[in-house]
């Protein structure tokens, strides 16, 4: 399960939440990639990150007060994470006409994201970072959590696009709107920190073809972009259609004084599943 993901401190670590840390880039600061495997990823393929706490039939993806958005980047590996590299290739944030985050799909999925990598992006091989910031207790500065984590993967049959990106941390502001957000009063709008997502010129090669949920966000940016996601259920075994993919993305849910429930902790265990 963790083969292809870049080590992190501790099988059950919490959040980040400076958004100065080093940490910020895949939840650590052990960027060493010597244990980790790279997987093998078609350009333009859609891939299924899983945040979940456990595998166990029934068992709670995640604490459903975790609410915020979901973002992905990559970045070119040979870079390690360092400098203006990483390009965001999908967000989701809040809905304004079903009142869901993107969280909330997550949880109704069973864990999944569904996200694709971009049909014209150049071959080689290239970190993932999958996100979702949580914001129950953002009121605060300094208060969000930021999940993430990085699997490294080599893409093949893409074009030659080589997105600008930039750099992280020093994306994300302690006082962006985004970030500092009181969830607990009215939302009429919500602007996803970060980059604008970075669209394949094939774009419609990128797209997703499974339309069984369709969450388009209604949300403010910080760009003009509005991503589009479809989800589909998963459990933390293979099923019809995808293949198992250990993923970048894993999430914790440990208690946090004032705002979550005594004594109740979740430790979210990344995979994920690469669509046929």
């Amino acid at each position: 399960m963790m083969k292809y993901i870049r080590p992190y401190y501790d099988y059950y670590n919490g959040p980040v939440t400076d958004v100065n840390s080093p940490d910020l880039v895949c939840r650590t600061s052990d960027m060493n990639p010597k244990n980790t495997d790279t997987r093998d990823v078609s350009a333009g393929a859609t891939v299924g990150l899983i945040f979940k706490a456990d595998d166990l039939p029934g068992s709670m993806v995640f604490d459903p007060r975790h609410v915020g958005p979901c973002l992905v980047y990559m970045a070119p590996m040979s870079s390690n994470g360092k400098g203006d590299v990483w390009f965001k290739i999908f967000e989701q944030g809040y809905n304004l006409d079903t009142g869901k985050w993107c969280s909330d799909h997550v949880i109704a999925a069973d864990g999944q994201l569904d996200v694709t990598i971009p049909a014209d992006i150049a071959d080689g091989e290239y970190l993932l970072r999958g996100e979702i910031i949580t914001l129950q207790n953002a009121l605060d500065i300094g208060g969000a959590q930021f999940y993430a984590n990085c699997v490294q993967i080599r893409v093949s049959g893409g074009g030659s696009a080589t997105p600008s990106g930039v750099r992280i941390p020093g994306v994300y502001k302690k006082d962006h709107p985004g970030i500092h957000f009181d969830v607990y009063e009215t939302i009429t709008g919500y602007t996803i920190p970060g980059p604008t997502v970075y669209v394949a010129d094939n774009a419609g090669s990128s797209k997703d073809d499974n339309d069984d949920v369709d969450f388009t966000s209604d949300t403010d940016h910080d760009s003009d972009t509005t991503a589009e996601s479809e989800s589909s259920s998963a459990s933390g075994k293979e099923q019809d259609g995808y293949d198992e993919v250990p993923s970048e993305s894993e999430s914790d849910t440990s208690s946090d004084p004032g705002s979550e429930r005594p004594g109740y902790s979740h430790h979210h265990c990344p995979k994920a599943y690469r669509k046929r």
